[in-house]
């Protein structure tokens, strides 16, 4: 049975999103006050301080506001919304906290040059390889192995199931594996 109600919230968001996609202020203006308390607590949730949540929830507003036109129209708002915060957030977090679990292959626990350089360069591969990966499963594996964000969060966060945030960290787990192991002929 459909939820009436759900469908009316849905015809009235999408109702507002068309008419800021045709450059109505207050139309965008009445989606961030529908949307600022999911954003701001998402990137609190990522950021873990509330004056970074409040500058990277701006920042998503304004990203959503340059970026309106290429929403396409059978996507879901909320979830396009969501999706450019996690990656604000995700940016935002690379750049105040440079050291993430791969990056710890980059400390040198030896003075060894040599062994300095290849860790470096694993380090490199990794990056490069986590870019190859598919967008969902490279942001929830990112959201889990490298920010620590538990799976309902990243189910939240995605807009997806508890399970389906599980099958994408797994599938990109093992697709990483497969693109390092392909790149390093093995």
């Amino acid at each position: 049975m459909e939820n009436p109600e759900g469908t009316r919230e849905l015809l009235a968001e999408m109702e507002l999103v068309r008419a800021a996609r045709d450059g109505d202020k207050e139309a965008f203006s009445a989606l961030v006050r529908l949307y600022q308390q999911d954003v701001y607590r998402l990137c609190y949730r990522v950021l873990g301080n509330h004056h970074n949540a409040e500058d990277a929830s701006q920042e998503v507003f304004l990203r959503a506001y340059d970026r309106l036109k290429q929403l396409e129209s059978n996507d879901k708002f909320r979830s396009w919304l969501m999706r450019i915060a996690v990656n604000i957030c995700l940016n935002e977090r690379r750049r105040r906290h440079p050291i993430t679990e791969i990056e710890e292959w980059h400390h040198p626990d030896t003075q060894d040059p040599e062994t300095n350089t290849l860790r470096s360069e694993r380090l490199q591969l990794v990056e490069r390889a986590i870019q190859e990966l598919p967008r969902n499963h490279r942001i929830a594996l990112v959201l889990k192995d490298l920010e620590g964000v538990d799976y309902a969060q990243i189910a939240d966060y995605l807009e997806v199931q508890e399970g389906t945030a599980r099958v994408w960290v797994y599938r990109g787990r093992q697709k990483l594996k497969e693109i390092i192991e392909r790149w390093n002929g093995t």
